[in-house]
């Protein structure tokens, strides 16, 4: 018998109630951090730099202001590249627009100069970009800013990755774009080392909220509204045919990042807004839409798993109260992939959801030693967003 969604919902919850759930922690106040200062979480432990300037201040080496936001893309959207040399903060809403920073010190290096659509950064090769804009499809070697169009699709314009949250497979070898034919939309898969296109995956009746290529690159992932029903996954292989069910359940996951498990296996990982499992985080296989709870409590918020060179892991933003989802609450927490519920808490983020900007979107670097997200201190008036790193010791190989 179908419960009704209320019942299931409070027996999900105290389903987790149950469970072993590490505890709620206090969040003291304290001081903002100055620019470049490094601190200790007073919870966790864990070194906390700010890497972005007071608002107005000069950004040194590079010229102009630091912006009132000032901080990376999003959850899914690398920020370090494979090396760790570079930084990218293509929200900094300011004069000069997008920066690239130094990695690991976080010194203002130069603005970014390409105009594109959409950029990723190749998983592999640290001096390069990936970018779409309209009908082309390009490499942007950053340093020196250089470009080389790898491909021109005729009759299909507005290309995007994505759009916003698609990536490239985790060897660079495949990517997913979304784009359209006329009235019509459509995704396909490109192999970018074979300068193969795959065929046209036709997206009648889907609303779509993004297209990305899965981890291994043998899969198309499409998320939207599909059916009727709002943030469903559908996932195709290469050639457009459907892998799997629908999945049809409100948001099981959401919010989510691609990855591989410790099996190999293509998995999708972020919150389940659906029961069973409602607030907790989930992966969800490619190839059969099977579902594993990987966390005993909580309400995620975002999941990355930019963690490329240390995979086994998910870095999970926590910013619903936990006096409703015990026990985490405006969190960065390391998450294992292999369903033992061992969990890595990082740093208090700090931050105060006042519209889209001020969402932390926590996102590691490749070997997870460090994590970024946006933060704006708790401000009532949720300004100005600044870009704050935790430096952790990268987590044990799975």
């Amino acid at each position: 018998m179908k419960l009704p969604c209320c019942l299931a919902v409070c027996l999900s919850f105290a389903q987790a109630l149950c469970e072993e759930l590490p505890a709620v922690l206090a969040i003291p106040e304290t001081e903002r951090p100055g620019y470049l200062e490094a601190r200790a979480d007073p919870v966790f432990g864990h070194v906390v730099t700010r890497i972005t300037g007071d608002v107005g201040s000069p950004i040194a080496g590079v010229g102009g202001q630091w912006a009132e936001v000032a901080r990376h893309g999003y959850s899914k959207r690398a920020a370090w590249n494979a090396d760790m040399s570079l930084l990218h903060l293509d929200r900094h809403q300011g004069e000069p627009g997008a920066l690239f920073l130094d990695g690991r010190t976080y010194a203002p290096l130069f603005a970014s100069r390409l105009s594109c659509t959409e950029a990723r950064w190749h998983p592999l090769d640290p001096e390069r970009m990936i970018y779409v804009r309209g009908n082309e499809l390009g490499s942007w070697r950053v340093r020196e800013d250089a470009t080389e169009i790898l491909a021109t699709f005729e009759g299909c314009d507005d290309l995007h990755i994505g759009p916003w949250e698609g990536n490239l497979s985790l060897d660079g070898r495949r990517i997913a774009l979304y784009g359209r034919r006329g009235e019509r939309a459509v995704a396909f898969a490109y192999d970018l080392a074979g300068r193969v296109q795959y065929p046209d995956i036709p997206l009648d009746g889907i609303e779509v909220d993004w297209v990305s290529v899965s981890a291994s690159g043998d899969y198309l992932v499409i998320n939207g509204t599909i059916d009727g029903g709002g943030d469903r996954t559908r996932v195709f292989d290469l050639e457009g045919r459907p892998v799997g069910p629908t999945w049809e359940e409100y948001g099981r996951p959401s919010h989510y990042d691609l990855t591989l498990d410790e099996d190999g296996e293509d998995i999708a990982v972020g919150v389940s807004q659906s029961h069973p499992n409602m607030g907790r985080v989930i992966k969800r296989r490619l190839r059969d839409g099977k579902a594993t709870a990987l966390t005993p409590g909580g309400f995620a918020s975002h999941t990355s798993t930019r963690n490329t060179a240390q995979p086994g892991w998910a870095y999970v933003t926590y910013q619903t109260r936990s006096e409703n989802w015990p026990p985490f609450y405006d969190e960065v927490v390391a998450v294992k992939l292999d369903g033992s519920m061992t969990l890595r808490r990082l740093a208090h983020l700090r931050t105060r959801i006042t519209d889209y900007e001020s969402e932390a979107h926590a996102v590691p670097s490749p070997d997870g030693s460090r994590v970024l997200w946006a933060c704006n201190w708790e401000a009532a008036e949720g300004r100005p967003i600044a870009a704050y790193v935790v430096a952790v010791p990268a987590p044990p190989a799975p």
